[in-house]
C-alpha cells in the first residue's frame, strides 16, 4: 500500500491512513462520504453559526456533564479501533494516547493490523508515548513487508531504550519511495540526535523524477522539519519558503508548512501566518491552508477565537464549497480543539453527539479526551 504524507496534528501517519491530522482534508476520502451534503441538516449551522452548541452550554461548568462527555468520547474512540476503515483505526489509536491504559492497549492491537499504515501509527505511538512494556512486541515489525513500518519499529525500540539498528533509518533516506524517505526522516527527527542533521541535509539533494512536484515538496518538508527538530534553525526558513508559490493544487504543501512552523514555534514567521488567516471570512484562500495557519498561531500562543474555525460549519461556507464540506469540517474541529478556551466545549460536544461525519466525531472525541481531565 502506498502511503502519502498528510500530517496536520501530531502527524505520525499517512494518507490511506492519515491519523489525527485530517483524514479527509488531505485527500483520504472516508467510506460512505462524498465530502458534501452527507452531513445531516441539523448539524449544519446557519451562516453566523448562532445557536450551535447552545444545547450543551452547561458543559462549560458542570463537572458531571464533562465526566459523561469524556466517558462517551473514550468509548467511541475505543470502538473505532475496530472500524472496518483503516483510517479510523489509526485515528483512534493516536487519539487514545491521551488515556494511557486504553492507548497502550489500542497500540498493541494496532501492531497486528492488516493495514500497513495502522501498524506504522501503532509503532510510532509506542515510541512517542514511551510504552516500554509494549516495545518488545515491536520486534516483529523489523521484518515487516512495508519499509515505513520497519522505520517506525526501529524508532519505537530506540526511543524505549532497546537495541535497534539506527543505521537502517539512514538507508531509508535514500529510498526511491518518497513516503519511506519521509517516514524515516520523521523517525530520525523524533529520536533527537543532532549528529543526524548532515545525513538529512544530504537527503534533501535526492529527487524522484517520477514524483509530482507536490509529492517532492512534501517529502522535502518532512526532512526539513526533522532537521529543525534536531537544532538546525536554517531548516526553518526552508519550511517557510513553502508557504508561498504553491500552485492551486498544492494546498497540502502550504498547509503542512504552516503546521510545521507552529509545531516548531517559529515565531519569526508569525506575520506570514497572520496574513494567511486575515481574510478568513471572505474565504479567499483554501480552507486547508487557512485552518492550518490558525492552528499554527494557536500553538505559538496567539489568540484565535472559537468563532474562526466554527465559521466553516456555517451556510456561508457550505454554500460556496460544498465538495469540501466533510474534510473542512474535520480540520476545523481539530483547530477548535486546540483553542484553550472553555467556550469551545459546547461546540465540541455538539459536534461529537450530533454529527454524522465520522472524521468530525473522531476529531471532536480526541479533543474532548485531551481537554477534560
Amino acid at each position: 500500500m502506498e502511503m502519502k504524507s498528510t500530517n496536520f496534528g501530531r502527524r505520525i501517519a499517512w494518507c490511506a491512513v492519515a491519523t489525527l491530522g485530517f483524514l479527509v482534508a488531505s485527500g483520504c476520502q472516508a467510506p460512505g462520504g462524498s465530502g458534501n451534503s452527507t452531513a445531516r441538516e441539523r448539524g449544519a449551522a446557519p451562516a453566523n453559526v448562532e445557536g450551535m452548541g447552545a444545547e450543551y452550554v452547561g458543559v462549560m461548568n458542570d463537572i458531571e456533564m464533562q465526566s459523561v462527555l469524556r466517558a462517551d468520547a473514550l468509548a467511541f474512540l475505543i470502538s473505532m479501533t475496530e472500524s472496518d476503515y483503516a483510517g479510523y483505526r489509526a485515528n483512534a489509536i493516536e487519539a487514545l494516547a491521551a488515556e494511557p491504559e486504553a492507548g497502550e492497549r489500542a497500540a498493541r492491537t494496532g501492531l497486528l493490523d492488516g493495514n500497513a499504515g495502522v501498524r506504522f501509527a501503532a509503532a510510532m505511538v509506542i515510541g512517542m508515548e514511551g510504552y516500554s512494556d509494549s516495545a518488545p512486541l515491536v520486534h516483529a515489525l523489523l521484518n515487516d513487508e512495508n519499509e515505513s513500518v520497519q522505520a517506525a519499529a526501529i524508532y519505537a525500540l530506540a526511543s524505549n531504550g532497546q537495541d535497534a539498528n539506527i543505521s537502517a533509518l539512514a538507508s531509508f533516506l535514500e529510498n526511491g519511495n518518497l513516503s519511506v524517505r519521509s517516514n524515516a526522516a520523521l523517525a530520525i527527527g523524533e529520536l533527537g540526535d543532532p549528529s543526524a542533521i548532515e545525513m538529512l541535509r544530504e537527503a534533501l539533494e535526492f529527487s524522484n523524477p517520477r514524483a509530482t512536484l507536490a509529492e517532492q515538496r512534501l517529502s522535502d518538508l518532512q526532512i526539513a522539519e526533522a532537521m529543525a527538530k534536531l537544532g538546525d534553525d536554517g531548516a526553518i526558513s526552508r519550511i517557510r519558503a513553502h508557504l508561498r508559490g504553491a500552485g492551486q493544487d498544492e494546498g497540502e504543501v502550504a498547509a503542512l508548512a504552516a503546521t510545521m512552523l507552529g509545531n516548531l514555534n517559529a515565531r519569526i514567521y508569525q506575520r506570514d501566518l497572520v496574513n494567511m488567516v486575515a481574510a478568513w471570512k471572505e474565504f479567499k484562500q483554501s480552507a486547508e491552508v487557512r485552518l492550518a495557519a490558525m492552528g499554527a498561531l494557536i500553538k505559538m500562543g496567539e489568540s484565535v477565537t472559537v468563532e474562526m474555525p466554527m465559521e466553516y460549519f456555517g451556510r456561508a461556507y457550505a454554500d460556496t464549497r460544498p465538495n469540501e464540506f466533510v474534510g473542512v469540517r474535520a480540520q476545523a474541529t481539530y483547530v477548535l480543539g486546540l483553542i484553550d478556551n472553555v467556550r469551545g466545549l459546547p461546540y465540541l460536544a455538539e459536534l461529537f453527539y450530533e454529527s454524522d461525519d465520522e472524521p468530525v466525531r473522531l476529531q471532536s472525541a480526541a479533543a474532548i479526551l485531551k481537554r477534560i481531565d
